[in-house]
């Protein structure tokens, strides 16, 4: 059996090429679908960007908050700062959970 392929009738030299991604587009505004989007968008996802790295570091300079439990099979007692069990009602200090 032959591996050959059939050679095309008619080849396209001249094409159009996306201004974007730089390949081959069949569309007729000369432009990927999906790559006008990624082009319409780029202002709005770079201010997105910019606002989520502000808000992180807003976040990493702010005031730390107090780690909770360690597991969530462990609870803190607020009276006494012990770690018992999620079940338990009471502490040994006497606080009653609510």
């Amino acid at each position: 059996m032959s591996e050959k392929k059939p050679t095309p009738w008619r080849v396209q030299e001249s094409g159009k090429v996306c201004p974007i991604c730089g390949k081959r587009t069949y569309s007729n505004g000369g432009i990927h679908p999906q790559c006008a989007v990624l082009q319409a968008d780029s202002a709005r996802t770079e201010k997105l960007r910019a606002e989520r790295k502000r808000k992180a570091n807003e976040a990493s300079s702010g005031p730390k908050s107090k780690p909770q439990s360690t597991t969530w099979t462990q609870k803190k007692c607020p009276k006494c700062g012990k770690e018992s069990h999620v079940r338990r009602k009471t502490c040994d200090c006497g606080h009653a959970f609510g």
